[in-house]
């Protein structure tokens, strides 16, 4: 539209454009294919997941083939340590990305349940410590009592607020499998993107010098790191272009990194260099 999205309009601190926005917003969330104003979510954590562990996977990759040309190691070499290091990479970060997410989820549980019982059980203390919230955040103690009247009609509902605004927790704890699935959505995420590094190895191998090959995979990294940075700026709402060039700077330092390090190991040790010929 004419005034854009909500974030548009912040971003050029458009008051009249914002309000009309919001107004725009609420017109689609009464037609029937709008119930549900998109602000991240289920959805968006797994998108998180998905482009960090790309990320982690291209990154991890670019770094051991640049370890790998900077020591001089053949085409199959490359492949060998790539991917057995990216399976074994993969499951850590996914195992790693379960772990967390579970600890994560059985705190907010542990933490609703206890809430519930005391909600059952010292409603009014609970009312109280609510109202004497509110007032502390800069309400006077009229709107504060009245607010919290209005929401402690439902249990349920009271016990979500509090959640938030008593302990800061925004966790989905309905989804029990929601671990499971976001450290399988980040295993398989680090699986395909790393493989990007290795595609210029997998397909021209045999028919291509060992430079060629590495600009190649240079290249490709470069391209995937952009993306991806540019995904991550849009989900953080930060600078598109500017995450790109970060995501990209990152891979270069560090791919620099493993290459030095490398070049200097293969000089001080001659011997290996034939090994991986």
């Amino acid at each position: 539209s004419e005034y854009g999205s909500t974030r548009d309009a912040f971003e050029r601190r458009d008051a009249d454009a914002s309000r009309e926005a919001h107004r725009q917003e609420r017109l689609k969330k009464a037609l029937p294919e709008h119930h549900v104003e998109k602000h991240g979510g289920t959805a968006s954590d797994y998108l998180k997941c998905i482009v960090f562990g790309g990320m982690d996977g291209i990154m991890t990759i670019f770094a051991l083939a640049a370890a790998a040309a900077g020591a001089g190691a053949n085409y199959q070499t490359v492949l060998i340590f790539g991917f057995a290091n990216q399976l074994a990479d993969a499951f850590a970060m996914g195992f790693g990305e379960y772990v967390s997410s579970s600890a994560e989820r059985d705190n907010a549980v542990a933490e609703r349940d206890r809430e519930l019982w005391e909600v059952e059980n010292c409603f009014d203390a609970e009312v109280q410590e609510m109202i004497d919230l509110y007032i502390k955040r800069g309400l006077s103690e009229e709107d504060s009592t009245r607010i919290v009247q209005i929401m402690s009609k439902n249990p349920l509902t009271f016990v979500d607020f509090m959640m938030v605004d008593e302990l800061g927790l925004i966790v989905d704890v309905s989804d029990k499998w929601r671990p499971a699935k976001q450290g399988l959505v980040m295993f398989v995420s680090f699986v395909i993107f790393s493989c990007i590094p290795l595609l210029a190895y997998l397909f021209g191998g045999p028919a291509y010098s060992k430079d060629v090959l590495f600009a190649a995979c240079v290249g490709s990294t470069a391209l995937a790191l952009a993306v991806l940075g540019a995904i991550k700026g849009y989900l953080m709402d930060a600078n598109i272009l500017l995450s790109a060039i970060v995501m990209i700077f990152n891979g270069a330092v560090s791919g620099g990194l493993s290459f030095a390090v490398s070049q200097l190991a293969n000089s001080l040790l001659p011997g290996q260099a034939e090994m991986m010929e």
